[in-house]
């Protein structure tokens, strides 16, 4: 008799832990989000981190033209461009260069005003190292 009653109270429990247990993934169920952050938030875990950075691919076009192009920039009739690390200038004829003027750029004789200016052009030739600042605007 003792044992009907164990088994009998032991059924009773197992039979309330699976009601209990089903009613509780059902609930489960019903509240499946389906909204773009809810299943953003659920799985970046398991994305990659750097999917958002672009892979530099350098053509031999743009190796070329690193070698062989230099950027310079013509300020009152006077061009002004950097090569081996040395700041050159020279005098310009309607936008070409005379050849026979060009000189490194000395800075110890100059004004304050003309070593700030020379400061300005420098900055601006540095600047327009991306791959479509040389390019047209495609009209």
């Amino acid at each position: 008799m003792e044992y009907l009653v164990a088994i009998g109270l032991t059924l009773l429990l197992s039979l309330a832990i699976i009601k209990v247990s089903t009613r509780k993934s059902m609930e489960g169920l019903g509240k499946i989000k389906y909204s773009q952050s809810t299943i953003f938030e659920n799985t970046r875990h398991f994305m990659p981190k750097n999917l958002e950075e672009e892979t530099k691919i350098i053509s031999q076009a743009m190796q070329h033209v690193e070698r062989h192009m230099i950027k310079v920039i013509i300020v009152d009739d006077k061009a002004y461009w950097v090569k081996d690390n040395i700041f050159y200038t020279a005098e310009t004829d309607r936008g070409s260069i005379i050849h026979e003027t060009v000189q490194p750029v000395d800075t110890t004789n100059m004004s304050k005003q003309d070593v700030d200016k020379m400061l300005t052009i420098l900055d601006n030739l540095g600047k327009g190292k991306n791959r479509d600042d040389s390019s047209s605007t495609g009209n």
